[in-house]
């Protein structure tokens, strides 16, 4: 069977064969090498240009450890992993909520339309030639699988290992410095799902931590919330509601060419970027208020706990064996507690350019 290294800056040779090879090869795939996995943050950060491509390499790597680790032989594991991704919108995350909105689609759907061959590519024929399950590929990614769906979207899963540690190496902080290889071996298998040994609490902890201070210093960072909000304003201006195949260049591109959103595209492009005018502890009331009162040149955000925790972000429902029982990471660490507390804050702002803030002063004023 022909293989090949692939050399990865972050987990050094990564070995890819067979149907993952062919995989890689795939058109659909390919085009992961043109969505940064950041979207807008490399105009804070730099060096962030690393893309879903390699972050999906990454994540099969870790999810064969995983696999190794606990004992398991499963290939449709492993092609779940690499194509966790392989249905992303231009930008990543950036402007998903508004694809949500106006298609009620996200990234996930997109990609199990892909492997089951509802959309045109070269997958399914891949995974049928090579006798891999799509049905079992597409449990795991809808969590149906409890053990290998764990694997690669649970509590401490190799997607996440990889994105911290991936987006910790390019954006240049070390705050999301988590070792893979160390939280994997802590773990294992009991009660029919996978738990962490009582010996892995701190290495959770230190996990945890490195989480919550990523979201707080890269990924809600104040200058790239607001690029990546204004990227939204311009895809909502343009009506850009069907992007499917799209990457990053040809959005951009596509927005560029539209009269409606053109100036806001070369805002960003030339970090011409708005500031917070408008910051306040969020309200419900409060907060329709605003929405109602203010210009829509302007760009009221809210970043809800849910951004933070739940099923797609900031997982605390660790499970952690003591004494041949389960218990929650909330119930195992003081730590875990003092982190759902401090995620609760929720602040609403109002962006805008600097020579708007009187118009906005008046706007709110009435309120």
């Amino acid at each position: 069977m022909n293989s090949k290294i692939v050399q990865d800056p972050v987990f050094g040779p990564i070995r890819a064969s067979g149907a993952i090879l062919d995989i890689m090869d795939s058109a659909d795939f390919q085009r992961l090498r043109y969505i940064k996995n950041l979207g807008l943050c490399y105009l804070v950060f730099p060096s962030a240009n690393h893309t879903r491509f390699e972050h999906s390499m990454g994540t099969y790597h870790l999810a064969g450890m995983y696999l190794d680790h606990l004992g398991i032989r499963s290939e449709e594991t492993l092609v779940a992993a690499l194509l966790h991704d392989v249905g992303h919108f231009p930008f990543s995350h950036t402007i998903e909520d508004f694809y949500y909105r106006n298609r009620h689609v996200d990234h996930l759907n997109e990609g199990i339309r892909i492997i089951r061959g509802d959309r045109e590519s070269e997958i399914p024929s891949i995974l049928e030639r090579y006798s891999i399950d799509v049905k079992e590929v597409v449990k795991i990614l809808e969590g149906k699988e409890k053990v290998l769906s764990d694997i690669v979207s649970g509590p401490i899963d190799a997607d996440e290992l990889d994105y911290l540690r991936r987006d910790s190496f390019y954006c240049g902080v070390s705050i999301g410095f988590v070792n893979p290889a160390r939280v994997i071996s802590v773990s294992g298998l009991y009660g029919g799902r996978i738990v962490v040994e009582e010996k892995g609490l701190s290495d959770i902890e230190s996990l945890l931590i490195s989480r919550f201070l990523m979201y707080q210093a890269v990924y809600f960072h104040k200058t790239c919330r607001i690029a990546n909000r204004m990227l939204e304003m311009a895809a909502m201006r343009s009506e850009a509601y069907d992007t499917y195949g799209l990457n990053d260049q040809e959005l951009t591109h596509q927005l560029l060419s539209d009269p409606r959103s053109r100036g806001i595209m070369e805002n960003i492009l030339n970090r011409r970027l708005m500031k917070v005018l408008y910051k306040v502890k969020y309200e419900e009331g409060l907060a329709a208020d605003i929405e109602r009162s203010v210009s829509d040149r302007f760009i009221v955000d809210v970043i809800p706990p849910l951004s933070f925790k739940g099923k797609d972000r900031l997982k605390t429902q660790v499970g952690v064996l003591m004494d041949d029982r389960i218990s929650t990471g909330e119930e195992s660490s003081p730590l875990v507690n003092a982190l759902n507390s401090a995620i609760e804050r929720r602040y609403l702002y109002i962006y805008g350019y600097r020579d708007d803030q009187e118009d906005l002063n008046r706007d709110l004023a009435g309120i």
